[in-house]
């Protein structure tokens, strides 16, 4: 297995100087004309993972770990993928169904290397990177009462506890990635989020997918070339 394919290591000097000429630039030029005082910087940053010999991603499914979800998380998470990776363009997906993993122990399944992905001839396997792994989706009810700040006729402002209705929606996306020719793990990452929203009457499967995409661009960063934003200040 190359170094690079294994997260935390692989060819840091060449990643180093892939990005470090492009953001001596952007720093230059964000800071011509300005007081010196910030700069925004726009950092490229190459795929994690080394696409060498692999043109195809396939979602084979994902072991679904869901508590109080009124819907099918694991296939609205296969779709959800399928649809961003096709509307970026990031890699051609397999049209292929998915796999069941329902009965998988992921304690024991989700190893180095796996030779259930071996089992795969469809069309360009030999190719292809396998996106699979563990959703754990919980809905809690969170409603209580909190201490609100209000105001009286006299324009006053006192505190006092008033109930509230909210319900906690929190998500932890396990990633594997594999290779279909020789079932080696190339990748392993957790992605999480969560919100809490007040009110009744919520979309649970619009929550999951709004989780979803703020979790995607970690997931496409494995696969194509993304770009960290930020601002920093200068002494």
């Amino acid at each position: 297995m190359h170094l690079s394919r294994v997260p935390g290591l692989g060819s840091n000097a060449n990643r180093l100087c892939s990005f470090l000429i492009p953001l001596a630039l952007v720093l230059t030029l964000s800071n011509c004309g300005s007081s010196g005082r910030a700069v925004r910087i726009e950092l490229p940053l190459p795929p994690k993972l080394d696409l060498t010999d692999f043109n195809y991603v396939y979602f084979p499914g994902f072991v679904a770990n869901v508590k109080g979800a009124s819907f099918d998380t694991e296939q609205t998470a296969i779709n959800f993928f399928v649809r961003e990776f096709r509307r970026k363009e990031v890699m051609p997906v397999l049209d292929e169904d998915k796999v069941d993993l329902s009965g998988k122990d992921p304690r024991n399944f989700f190893a180095r290397q796996q030779p259930f992905f071996r089992q795969f001839h469809f069309n360009h396997a030999e190719e292809t990177l396998a996106v699979t792994g563990i959703i754990s989706f919980n809905i809690l009810d969170r409603s209580g009462f909190k201490d609100v700040t209000t105001t009286d006729a006299f324009g006053r402002r006192f505190n006092r506890s008033q109930f509230v209705e909210v319900t906690g929606f929190n998500l932890d996306l396990q990633i594997f990635v594999y290779e279909l020719n020789e079932g080696k793990l190339l990748y392993r990452g957790v992605l999480r989020d969560s919100t809490d929203l007040e009110g009744t009457n919520i979309d649970e499967q619009l929550v999951f997918n709004e989780l979803l995409q703020r979790v995607s661009e970690r997931v496409l960063g494995l696969f194509t070339n993304t770009v960290v934003k930020a601002e920093r200040s200068l002494l």
